[in-house]
Order: structure tokens, then sequence, then C-alpha cells
């Protein structure tokens, strides 16, 4: 079942999510009307408004799954075990007191190519607000339709023109409904490290296991409109022979936080470049039961639905208990958005062949592919994009001049997904082929740092068009 823009909506799963929605909706539509005038007229600084939404983008369609093994001459990985839990398509809509407008989203997908991107910004534009900003990323759980292409069977794509459509208008009506109910709000933040497998890594470059989480509440009356978390683990506890479609803990982690808070809670991944989550032991004593008891189940999976439970839950009670952080977000009014193009080069023969064949959207021009970072600033947090999967370890070359003085929160796969970003000194270790192998160019990781630096800092900032249609 599918919601269209010119159809009944259909209730996502958990229904309980969408009633709570309308209840919001009919709150903030209230509170909008009552104060419309000061709304349309010079609003007070520091006035901060927000809204969230959630849409069911699962499907019953047999479709080719993404995230495992190669495109190359394989049989495509089926969704053919049904929904064991939801896939969801969320975002949070911000506007600051002089009417700038944008809009975080995050979606349940493999990864999702600029060109689609660029689809959606244009139509949201056109739908919702003609001055609207957005910043679009894949959680990249591999157990969710191929929306890339990379793994059908040559020489077809695995990409499917319905599901993208679908996909496409989904997308659009989580922005327009959390566009519809957004409100005052103020912002709580919390900070603290939630264990992954990179934890224990002997450089501290590699280890990547820090999460932010912002809470958002009315104004008003102080109730929950939802959260925004990000932490970075591939979502890949389910393996290759699941076949039913999931978020993997990234759904687990949605569904524990709603059970103590219901509204709606958004999920960013980050840099996950050779970074997963820690998997408990089938006997641990302190496996959870599966969150989703109702959900489809591949009857080749054992106990893998607890132990993805259990993570995630694990991982919503670190949020849940981590320590208030303060939040300079609300005393700067004005919101700093800034879209940098960036042109990586390719030498990749993978990418270069789904290219020729058009296997995949992405377009390789004069030996490079044309691409975008976009930061979207609010107060002293800064959430970028990254158009990929990136290592942990390029961060810490960034320098606290080109960090602006700001907290970045890292959008992994977003905006494009352009493979693997690997830190150049990496690019010939032999224990790194399988993500060298993956990666555009030897040289993207410093293009990909370059663009970051002229993101934060508003430099090159262009209005964004996507020459590749």
């Amino acid at each position: 079942m599918w919601f269209s823009l010119k159809a009944k909506m259909h209730k996502s799963i958990p229904e309980r999510s969408q009633d709570a929605r309308l209840g919001f909706a009919c709150c903030a539509l209230l509170t909008l009307v009552g104060s419309l005038s000061a709304w349309v007229g010079s609003a007070e600084a520091g006035t901060f408004k927000a809204g969230l939404a959630n849409i069911d983008i699962s499907t019953r369609l047999q479709l080719p799954m993404g995230g495992y093994g190669t495109f190359f001459l394989k049989t495509p990985r089926l969704n053919g075990a049904g929904i064991h839990d939801p896939l969801y398509a969320g975002a949070l809509v911000v506007e600051s007191s002089l009417g700038e407008v944008a809009a975080l989203v995050s979606v349940d997908a493999v990864g999702l190519s600029g060109a689609q991107v660029s689809r959606i910004e244009a139509k949201v534009r056109e739908i919702v607000d003609p001055k609207i900003h957005l910043i679009v990323a894949a959680t990249h759980t591999h157990h969710s339709p191929d929306t890339l292409g990379l793994w059908g069977s040559l020489p077809r794509s695995g990409r499917n023109s319905r599901y993208s459509e679908q996909l496409e208008t989904a997308i659009i009506q989580a922005v327009r409904d959390a566009y519809a109910i957004r409100t005052e709000a103020k912002v709580t933040q919390k900070t603290g490290r939630h264990a992954n497998d990179s934890t224990n890594s002997a450089s501290p470059e590699d280890i990547q296991d820090q999460f932010v989480s912002l809470s958002f509440h009315a104004e008003n009356d102080g109730r929950l409109l939802g959260t925004l978390t990000q932490w970075a683990a591939h979502p890949t506890i389910l393996g290759m022979e699941n076949n039913a479609l999931s978020a993997d803990f990234i759904g687990a982690f949605r569904e524990s936080m709603y059970r103590t808070e219901p509204a709606t809670h958004l999920y960013f991944n980050g840099a996950i470049g050779k970074v997963y989550p820690l998997i408990p032991g089938a006997h641990d004593a302190d496996l959870i039961d599966d969150l989703f008891p109702n959900g489809d189940r591949d009857i080749d999976v054992k106990d893998s639905y607890q132990r993805v439970s259990t993570v995630g839950h694990r991982l919503a009670e670190a949020v849940r208990n981590a320590p208030l952080k303060s939040l300079k977000f609300l005393q700067e009014p004005m919101m700093g958005i800034c879209h940098v193009p960036v042109l990586f080069p390719v030498d990749n023969s993978l990418f270069k062949l789904a290219s020729n064949l058009r296997v995949v959207e992405t377009r390789i021009k004069n030996k490079h592919i044309r691409s975008r970072i976009s930061s979207l600033t609010l107060g002293d947090i800064s959430f970028v994009s990254i158009p990929g999967e990136a290592f942990p370890k390029l961060f810490s070359k960034l320098s606290a001049d080109r960090l602006a003085g700001r907290q970045p929160i890292w959008l992994g796969m977003g905006q494009d997904w352009l493979g693997y970003f690997v830190d150049e000194a990496d690019y010939q270790n032999p224990k790194l082929k399988y993500w060298t192998d993956l990666s555009v160019h030897k040289d993207a990781s410093k293009i990909l740092l370059d663009g970051i630096g002229n993101a934060l800092a508003a430099k090159e900032c262009a209005e964004w068009t996507d020459e590749e249609e």
C-alpha cells in the first residue's frame, strides 16, 4: 500500500505513529491559526519552528535487494520473505525566524543517486515551498530494495522504476507533512558514545562511536515533536540470507524510542567506512525478544531478529540515558545553507561499466562524476552531507579552523552515493582492497574534505542544478 499525493493516506506501520502525527497536526494547525498575524509579520528574534513526519516506504513488490555482494554476473537477492519491519522516509523541516526553510530527510535505502535527490528537491520546491532546501540521506540498510541499480544482474539494473517513483512520492509527502505541522519549537541535545566494532581499534583515528541526539519540543506546551539521532554503523546485523525487508538495527532503535516516547524518531548514519555494529552472541544473557513480533520472517534466519532488536534497543537506551549538553541552537535565528558542487575523477572500472551500461543513474562525463556537498548550519551545529561511505580517519584531518568552531553532524550517504572514501595514504593497502575497489578514485577523499571545508565556511556555494538529467 502506498500513499501518493492524489490518494488517501495509508497508515504507516505501526499505525499508531500516523495517528499521533494527525493529533500533532491538529494542535499545530490551531497554534498557527491563532498566531497567524504574528507569523506573517516580523518574527521575534530567536523564534524557531520545527516539524517531523514519517511515511512508510515498504513494498510487497518482488525486487532485487541492495547492499550485499557486487552487481557483476549474479542472481539478484529478492525481498521475497515479506516485511519484517517497515522501511521509512522521515523528514525534519526547520524554519528560522527570518523565514529560511530547510528539510533533513532520512530514507531507509541502501543509497540514492544525486539525480534522484535532485528530482525530489525540484518537486518539493514545486509542491511544498519554492525556497526550501533539502539534504536527503540514506540509512544504508542492506535489507531494502536496490535503489541504486548495482545489485541486479548484468546487463540489467537492479533499480525498479515503479518503486523509485513511489519512493520519491513518499519522500515528498514526508517533507510536506512535516512542513504542514511545523510549530514554534525548542531544542535539547544529548551526546555520548555507544560501542560499535571500531571502538576497540588500536588507532584512535579509526574510532567512530560517538552519537548525537536532538529532541524537538513544542514551545507552547513542551510536548515532544520528535528526535533526530546520528550514530555510525553499517545496518548489516541481518546477513545475506535474510530476504525480508528490514531497516536492521535502525528499525529496532526507532521502535524502542517510540515505546518510551511516542513521536517521530529519525536516524541518520555517519562515517561508516569499515564501521559495523557489535553483534551480541546467541547466548547473550541480555538478548531481548524481537521488537516486531508480528513482522514477516525469512525461514533461513535463526536468532538474528533478536540480535537486531537488542542492538537497536541498546542504542536507544544509550541515547535516553545520555546527559544533556548546552546548545546555542536558538541564540542565532539565522540559518546557513550551502551547496558546494564537486567533481570527482573516476578511474574505477566497475563505476565506468555501470555508467556505460546505464545500470545506475550516475553518469561519468569527461572522466568525472559531478556531485555536491551540502551543509545546514543551525546555531553552533552544522549538518554536513557525505556522498558515500567515508572512513572515520578522514575527519581527523579537518582542522579546527575548517570546522569554523561548529559541531559537525555527518550525514553519510547524503545527497548521493559514490562508494567509499578511503584516506589517500591507505589507498594501496592490500587489506583495504574491498573498500578501495568500491572507491571512485584515490584522490576522492581529498576532494571530499575540500568540499566539506568550503561548505562549512560557506565558500563556493551555488544553487544546485543536476546537469545529468
